[in-house]
């Protein structure tokens, strides 16, 4: 990753510090005193904030460093997440397309069946309206039939009847021409 701005800063300033104390010192060697002299103040503070900046450049490099780690675990995690879900629609997409033409085969059938029966049905009124047209014929035939037969039966009584008046007849007949 980039340099951090402020872990820059941080190199920039100790830089100047350090060429700052150089100065400072090399004047300071020129007077050579036991009390400590301003410039010896000035040359120890700077240390003291070199140290410091140091210090903090390491704080925000290490955060910087744990920022970014955060940063790049989210992004793959996150990366993961899309290819799981792009997956997943592929897979439910083509579901969808197989589902779909499944539908569209089976309203096709039911169209089909449906058409069937109602020929089937239209066929079925046909041949019950026929057996029906049959059964009135035969149940007026068979009611004819039956009055011959009836009628025939009549006949018959009538000319048993009949042949029992005409045996007499005949006996009387024969008796006479005898």
């Amino acid at each position: 990753p980039p340099p951090h701005p402020i872990a820059a800063a941080a190199r920039a300033l100790r830089g100047m510090a350090l060429a700052r104390a150089f100065v400072v010192l090399s004047s300071a060697a020129a007077v050579l005193s036991e009390a400590v002299t301003p410039v010896e103040k000035v040359v120890e503070l700077l240390e003291k904030l070199e140290a410091k900046i140091q210090q903090e450049g390491k704080e925000e490099a290490a955060a910087y460093d744990k920022y970014a780690c955060f940063c790049k675990e989210q992004v793959d995690e996150k990366q993961y997440n899309i290819e799981r879900s792009d997956k997943k629609i592929e897979k439910l997409t083509s579901q969808i397309d197989k589902l779909g033409a499944e539908i569209t085969a089976l309203d096709i059938e039911v169209g089909d069946l449906s058409k069937k029966i109602t020929d089937l049905e239209q066929e079925s009124k046909e041949a019950q309206d026929e057996r029906d047209h049959e059964h009135a014929g035969y149940k007026e035939k068979a009611d004819d039939a039956a009055r011959a037969i009836d009628a025939c039966k009549r006949a018959i009584a009538a000319l048993k009847e009949s042949k029992a008046s005409l045996k007499g007849k005949a006996q009387l007949e024969g008796e006479a021409l005898a």
